[in-house]
């Protein structure tokens, strides 16, 4: 959204991670996409400057190989009636706020089905064009991790953009959950600023730093790098970013890959479980059997009949079959047992004598056995 005044620069090549970028537009070209494996995070992010159909599909397709884990848009430029409609194949809508008073704009969350996840409400931090800014934690097998979107306009009251940051950041940081930010904040950080260093003293008190460090809008011979995406470069040392030109904006969009972070942490590790045995059920029937149901027979319209009856049913049920969490050490083959493991041992053996000796009756009782 808009260029902020900077000073001309040469071209130049800038090195993030060993992949180069160039300042020069006839050498900036879509990068191959770094291949990562199921341990790796990846969060996608562009200010897509509106969102539609076709976006949608092509951009679905251009992530089918490598799909993202969370994917973050700023100025998606719908409303509140409109975002709900759009539908990410393998995506669930998180986390977003829609402008009421001014056009475009917005911001939000779209994560992927595999990723546990639950929104936070800023809302009350939002002012349009000043800060636009949602938030999803994502439940991750090893760490919990809190992802904010954020769109600034060049035309805005910074200093409310960095006062309500801190509140928010205030509010937020804790060491059990680590922070992500990213979005555009258009604020060029290929060129020192006053802006610029009072974002960068913020986010460094809470640990956190800039990562892009290529142009991510090129139009004419202006290069600025006013998307970005902030992390903790200490928690996650061993990241890479990178940039895709998919042409579905005049903002390329950027990527971070935390390498191995995936990793099943044993000790962590929980499930939730609804325990359904002979007691409980015998206590629900009991519960059912005592509820008086008056706020189904005294009501005539159908629906709020189905309503209150589902509402009765469901009370009941969550009260005497609840989820509980169950934590479980992981275990890849858990059908091997001690005993499993000596009968492998012993047939092993079995076997090896099987093998160097003319024995028919030896032959039969190892065939017998290693097929048992």
């Amino acid at each position: 959204m808009g260029n902020l005044t900077e000073e001309s620069e040469p071209n130049r090549v800038i090195n993030c991670n060993g992949i180069k970028h160039s300042k020069n537009q006839n050498q900036v070209r879509k990068l191959d996409i770094p291949k990562f494996s199921q341990k790796d995070f990846v969060i996608y992010h562009q200010n897509i400057r509106g969102l539609n159909r076709c976006k949608l599909d092509e951009l679905s397709f251009s992530l089918s190989a490598n799909p993202p884990h969370t994917i973050c848009f700023t100025e998606y430029n719908l409303g509140i009636n409109e975002i709900d409609t759009i539908v990410l194949p393998n995506y669930r809508h998180g986390s977003k706020f829609c402008r009421n008073t001014f056009k475009n704009g917005g911001v939000c969350i779209f994560t992927h089905e595999s990723i546990q996840y639950t929104n936070m409400n800023l809302n009350e931090f939002c002012k349009e064009k000043d800060l636009e800014i949602c938030a999803a934690k994502l439940h991750l097998p090893s760490y919990e991790i809190c992802v904010k979107t954020i769109y600034r306009s060049p035309f805005s009251n910074y200093q409310y953009f960095i006062d309500k940051l801190e509140t928010i950041l205030s509010m937020l940081y804790s060491n059990s959950v680590q922070i992500i930010i990213c979005g555009d904040i258009n604020i060029n950080y290929l060129i020192d600023s006053t802006s610029k260093q009072l974002l960068d003293s913020l986010s460094a008190f809470y640990v956190l730093h800039s990562t892009v460090q290529f142009p991510t809008r090129i139009q004419n011979n202006s290069y600025t790098t006013i998307d970005n995406i902030f992390i903790d470069t200490f928690k996650f040392s061993n990241f890479t970013v990178y940039l895709s030109i998919n042409r579905l904006s005049d903002h390329d969009a950027q990527s971070i890959i935390l390498h191995k972070i995936l990793e099943q942490n044993s000790n962590k590790y929980f499930y939730y479980n609804r325990k359904i045995e002979e007691l409980s059920i015998i206590d629900f029937t009991t519960k059912l059997s005592y509820e008086s149901w008056e706020d189904i027979f005294t009501e005539n319209d159908v629906n709020t009949v189905f309503n209150n009856f589902l509402n009765t049913y469901l009370r009941i049920f969550h009260s005497s079959f609840p989820l509980k969490k169950v934590h479980h050490k992981s275990c890849k083959k858990a059908w091997l047992t001690p005993g499993n493991k000596i009968s492998c041992i012993n047939k092993r053996k079995l076997f090896l004598i099987q093998r160097n000796s003319n024995d028919p009756n030896l032959t039969n009782t190892t065939r017998d056995t290693v097929g048992s």
